[in-house]
């Protein structure tokens, strides 16, 4: 049944007169009686009687009128709702670790969210997932993704990884002597085997840690003393080399030729029940702008 057609007939009911109806829907007078014959068989019942000139609703159709305006009015209300969702200015609300919270957010925010209230939510794997899952999050990224039943994981670009430091100390210490700052906290069912947060092959290849830190801020900030060297994205040592003096920039660290050379792949990860809307696609064209190589 054509909702025209029953805006047509809710006109007839409140008007009395097919020319004066169809004028309310700004089309000829047959073309709305042609519309009416059409309605009437779908209903299957008898719904104008002729009187004098004009023409009066039967019984059935009378009974019928509070129905269909019903109808109307929560279609109405849907495309009110719609309407209102691309046009009123939104609250985006994402998950990640500070891998991305740190520096990146706030140039993915400038530059692809200018007409949001945005709320960002430092999440371990895991827990992100689960923010996402119970809509308590819109979207969030990661580069240690941890399955999900009701999880969409879309690979969005390639990271290179790398250790950096300050040349005070990794010009005088092998490789092997460097201490890190790595994140407090194991990750609990990570399915790349890696037991930091900061995605190093810990089984494979063992490193002298010194510092444990929450916020990657402070491991950023024992890097540029000299104290220690942090295992990070490269885009990250370049964006923090972007807002720092020049006797305070991290250059990055030769390892051993044994040691593989890793590229992480960056998730968007988004609920299965939502469809891939205009932030989703936002948040993934900032990660391949902002975290390119380079």
């Amino acid at each position: 049944m054509d909702t025209n057609r029953i805006r047509y007939f809710l006109s007839l009911a409140r008007t009395g007169s097919i020319t004066k109806a169809a004028e309310v829907h700004r089309i000829s007078a047959a073309a709305f009686s042609k519309a009416m014959k059409v309605f009437e068989s779908e209903v299957g019942e008898k719904l104008t009687i002729p009187h004098g000139r004009g023409l009066i609703l039967t019984d059935y159709a009378n009974s019928i009128v509070p129905s269909l305006q019903m109808i109307i009015e929560q279609i109405d209300g849907i495309r009110d709702r719609s309407v209102g969702s691309r046009t009123s200015k939104h609250v985006f609300k994402v998950a990640t670790f500070e891998v991305f919270s740190t520096h990146f957010m706030a140039k993915a925010v400038h530059e692809f969210f200018p007409d949001h209230d945005c709320v960002v939510h430092e999440m371990i794997p895991g827990r992100m997932e689960e923010a996402v899952a119970s809509g308590a999050v819109d979207l969030a990224l990661t580069y240690l993704p941890i399955p999900h039943p009701d999880l969409d994981l879309l690979r969005i670009t390639d990271i290179e990884m790398g250790v950096y430091g300050h040349p005070s100390l990794i010009a005088n210490e092998p490789f092997e002597s460097l201490p890190f700052a790595i994140p407090v906290g194991p990750i609990d069912g990570s399915p790349n085997k890696v037991r930091g947060l900061d995605g190093w092959p810990d089984d494979a290849f063992p490193r002298t840690i010194r510092y444990r830190v929450e916020m990657l801020e402070t491991a950023l900030g024992l890097c540029r003393e000299g104290l220690a060297v942090a295992y990070i994205p490269r885009f990250t040592a370049r964006l923090y080399n972007g807002v720092v003096r020049a006797d305070l920039r991290l250059e990055l660290v030769e390892t051993p030729k044994k040691f593989p050379k890793r590229r992480d792949s960056v998730y968007l990860i988004k609920r299965k029940s939502e469809t891939e809307g205009r932030e989703a696609k936002k948040l993934a064209q900032a990660v391949r702008k902002i975290c390119r190589p380079g």
